[in-house]
């Protein structure tokens, strides 16, 4: 009896193990974004440091004779003996610096892209003048080209390269080159803003806004500057292997400070609404499909929204807008694009209601007693004038049965309903890792456009 407990034990825990396993190895991968390690320890430059200048320092840490990011701004304090010049750099404390993490390496997530980014280690020791190396934690650009080749286990394919940098001493023009395992490159000219100077140049937007540099002496110099992002669309068809940074005027004033590749995403294709026009009180739908870029895999959370937006009262009821299904699930082995059905409703007006206006009815109907008792009292001796009088009375009744329905008005019990005009609906959709839909390519929008007709 053991053994053939024992027996029945092992075959169930094997037959556990498997449809375990079986769940797992169907589960789809989890896309995510990817943090490039910049640090002159990773390797990915050739040997040579990528780290070759220092630019983050907390408040209140000197740092005079350094490898600086910003050294033409000998007016922002007064140089001890020996230094002729007081070097900037970004502060790394708290707002109105930085405010990085104090992990290490430190870390940032820019609202206005909600994207991680690691940094290099930020100086936290009086350095430079002190004999002490400062600790070099941003990548300068040169002529030759800074060429950050990922690592092995990294090369794959991606959908975007964003990079937080900045120029100083104005704006200056580099180069930022993809380079795929077949020898393809993408090759992206770019305008580098002033940190304290936005230029909104291609590519180009505001990671990090409102950030006070820090002089050499540890002081904030209360300058408001920023920290940009330039965002990159590279081919998802094929596997990024390097990443190449040039300085493309020789001014030696344009730094990379962090580097993250997001990965393949998807697009949404908001379809054609049918009809595209509609009564209040009536629903028009849409299919809507979403598009993964090859190597994407996961479940988009999808939601509409409407604009312009009308608030709800008495008077107007807002359209709704709904999708079934609210999530899909893109996999591995997917062999056609997974999609949703968009519900448009606009909502319908209140019933309506006859009024009349009492006394105006009444008014019109007034004179009918008085001249009926004018009747009683006054009788016309002859006959034609008889004929004559009564002719009078029918003539009157007449004319107050005709006026009287222009008299009725007709009232609107509640509201109009959806407000006639031109709505637009919008799909977006958030993976479970937070990636976020791509832009769309020409020709396809993540939008519907529909009437709503009196």
């Amino acid at each position: 009896m053991t053994t053939r407990g024992n027996s029945s034990s092992i075959f169930f825990l094997s037959v556990a193990a498997f449809v375990i396993a079986l769940v797992f190895l169907q589960m789809p991968a989890s896309a995510q974004n990817v943090q490039v390690d910049l640090s002159s320890t990773s390797g990915l430059c050739g040997g040579q440091q990528c780290f070759n200048a220092d630019g983050l320092f907390s408040t209140g840490t000197t740092f005079l004779g350094t490898a600086f990011m910003d050294g033409s701004n000998a007016g922002n304090c007064t140089p001890p003996p020996q230094f002729s010049g007081c070097p900037d750099a970004y502060s790394a404390s708290a707002a109105p610096g930085l405010g990085l993490s104090s992990s290490t390496p430190p870390t940032l997530t820019p609202p206005s892209l909600n994207v991680p980014f690691v940094f290099g280690p930020v100086n936290t020791t009086n350095c430079g003048s002190t004999g002490v190396a400062c600790v070099l934690d941003v990548v300068n650009l040169t002529n030759s080209g800074v060429v950050i080749t990922l690592p092995t286990a990294e090369q794959t394919i991606y959908s975007t390269i964003i990079m937080l940098g900045t120029a100083v001493n104005g704006n200056h023009k580099g180069k930022v080159t993809a380079t795929y395992t077949d020898g393809t490159t993408n090759v992206f000219l770019q305008t580098f803003s002033d940190w304290c100077g936005f230029s909104s140049n291609q590519y180009e937007s505001i990671a990090v806004g409102g950030i006070n540099r820090i002089d050499a002496t540890g002081t904030l110099n209360h300058a408001t500057c920023n920290l940009y992002a330039y965002t990159y669309p590279v081919d998802f068809t094929r596997i990024l292997q390097s990443i190449t940074l040039t300085d493309a005027d020789g001014s030696g004033a344009m730094f990379a400070l962090a580097i993250t590749l997001k990965p393949p995403t998807y697009t949404v294709d908001a379809g054609v609404p049918t009809p595209t026009s509609v009564a209040a009180g009536s629903t028009a739908t849409a299919t809507v499909t979403v598009n993964p870029q090859p190597g994407y895999v996961g479940s988009i959370q999808l939601s509409c929204s409407i604009s312009p937006t009308i608030q709800s009262s008495s008077t107007a009821t807002a359209p709704t807008c709904s999708l079934s299904p609210t999530s899909v699930d893109v996999t591995a082995d997917e062999t056609s694009a997974p999609t949703t059905t968009l519900t448009f409703t606009a909502a319908k007006p209140a019933q309506a209601r006859v009024d009349r206006d009492s006394g105006i009815f009444y008014a019109l109907w007034l004179p009918v007693p008085g001249l009926a008792l004018l009747g009683f009292g006054f009788r016309p001796r002859s006959s034609r004038r008889r004929k004559l009088f009564r002719l009078l009375m029918l003539s009157f009744l007449l004319a107050t049965v005709v006026i009287t329905p222009g008299c009725v008005t007709y009232k609107h019990l509640g509201n109009v309903g959806t407000p006639p005009g031109q709505y637009t609906v919008s799909i977006t959709g958030v993976d479970s890792n937070g990636l976020t839909q791509a832009s769309n390519p020409i020709g396809t929008t993540n939008t519907v456009v529909l009437t709503v007709s009196n």
